[in-house]
């Protein structure tokens, strides 16, 4: 026990900031709660949410919480990273012995905190009081949060299955239970009965023919787990992206959104109208986001959209759908829109074939190239203008080089073995031309007789 207390001040140096991670981890991970960010050194993401995380730190050590923060380097550490499934940076996860939760929100400290409060469990709490309760309204007045009113049964058939799907839940939303006395004056229909409080108002769970099933108990729960028009991020979507047939999704940063006359703050208002004021007509088949970013809605477009930017993506092929005129839409004209979007008349873009994801990954590559640019200019000389001038200085170089030509000693020696093994020819070309000592053709066996009169007499003749 002494050997371990002094291994976790050796890894840790401090209790009130988060905490640098080593390869010991391994072995002190399942002794408490962690929330440990996974992260990059060259990761933009991962810089933007530095500051971010530290107060996250910060705010769980002021609550007294059990819960230690940490961050873990995955370029130094990538067995460890691999042991957690890391994909992406930076990945947020929730890691005891028996839980292990990924953080798929918005990454601000409010949504993070959250996340670690829910996971820390347990799934299902109890609310004994009225005073309780109300402080639970307090306390999510922002958020949603589900209210199983029963009689304090846990063998309860309807009270299993409920507490079956919070455990699937259980880091998107709070789960409760209690008495029908907590709630006061509210009214229910059925007893035991299930219901939702989100947007300040509450919904009841109305089981299909009247029975409760651990479907539709599972289906009501998933659907009514987000607010009506929720903030999100990338991750987000993805986890939201089978609460409902269609997404509605708004992106428009958020410093545009303080001036009231500006599109994106009257678009704004738009869709939150039609989310809130025509929920029966929409709350079926569509859920509405909002979205601090267009990378997301650009990379769905598969094209570099500005803000605001309106679209509608069908979750399960991928389709999407973008009004005309984003920027002076009307409610009357979103909701007709949706409408076509709906009954299949609206014009569809994107997809799932194999060209539009081919087309989907270029442009993913291109859009990081892009914000490692935008986020580092170091590091994007490093990572391509160093490799590329290497390559540009190798491809020179052997593009250049003057060769040696070792043709004549190469020929020189095939005519010395051609020499001596083809009647005494010392090359394979053509013969030298003949001078004037030289016979055109071999003397007759007359003048070799007469020893070489007759040619004397033919030069003698020439002379004269």
């Amino acid at each position: 026990r002494i050997l371990y207390v002094f291994g976790i001040c050796g890894l840790f140096a401090s209790c009130r900031s988060q905490l640098e991670l080593d390869e010991r981890f391994k072995e002190y991970k399942n002794h408490g709660m962690w929330l440990v960010e996974f992260y990059a050194p060259w990761c933009g993401h991962c810089k933007q949410l530095e500051p971010i995380y530290r107060e996250v730190a910060k705010e769980l050590h002021q609550m007294g919480s059990p819960i230690r923060t940490a961050k873990l380097d995955c370029t130094r550490y990538s067995d460890i990273a691999s042991e957690f499934s890391v994909r992406g940076f930076p990945t947020i996860m929730f890691i005891s012995s028996d839980r292990r939760y990924t953080h798929r929100g918005d990454r601000s400290k409010e949504e993070i905190i959250e996340f670690a409060l829910r996971a820390q469990g347990p799934t299902v709490r109890k609310l004994s009081s009225i005073g309780k309760f109300n402080e639970a309204l307090s306390q999510h007045s922002d958020s949603v949060f589900f209210l199983f009113i029963g009689n304090d049964d846990e063998q309860n058939d309807f009270f299993k299955k409920y507490s079956a799907s919070a455990d699937l839940h259980a880091i998107s939303s709070y789960f409760y239970y209690g008495k029908r006395n907590i709630i006061e004056t509210r009214q229910i229909q059925r007893h035991p009965t299930l219901l939702v409080f989100k947007d300040h108002q509450y919904f009841e769970y109305m089981p299909p023919d009247g029975v409760v099933t651990a479907a539709s108990v599972e289906a009501w729960i998933n659907r009514e787990r987000y607010s009506a028009f929720p903030k999100t991020s990338g991750p987000g979507l993805n986890e939201m992206s089978n609460s409902a047939e269609f997404l509605v999704i708004l992106a428009a940063e958020a410093k545009d959104l303080s001036d009231p006359s500006s599109k994106s703050a009257r678009l704004y208002q738009v869709v939150k109208e039609v989310a809130f004021g025509q929920r029966e007509k929409f709350h079926g088949r569509f859920q509405f986001v909002w979205m601090d970013e267009t990378e997301t809605v650009s990379s769905i477009a598969m094209s570099f959209l500005g803000s605001p930017s309106l679209m509608a993506l069908r979750t399960s092929d991928h389709l999407y759908y973008m009004p005309e005129g984003t920027g002076s839409i009307t409610v009357d004209q979103l909701g007709a829109f949706l409408d076509r979007v709906a009954d299949g008349r609206e014009t569809a873009y994107g997809g799932t074939s194999f060209l539009m994801r081919v087309r989907r990954l270029l442009f993913d590559i291109v859009s990081t190239i892009v914000s490692i640019w935008q986020a580092s200019r170091w590091l994007f000389l490093l990572m391509f203008g160093l490799p590329t001038t290497i390559i540009s200085i190798i491809c020179y170089s052997l593009c250049c080089l003057e060769t040696i030509d070792d043709g004549p000693a190469d020929s020189d020696e095939d005519d010395d073995e051609d020499g001596e093994g083809s009647h005494g020819r010392l090359y394979d070309g053509p013969p030298p031309p003949l001078t004037s000592s030289q016979p055109s053709s071999p003397p007759s066996y007359d003048s070799v007789a007469s020893g070489g009169a007759a040619p004397k007499a033919v030069d003698d003749k020439k002379n004269e």
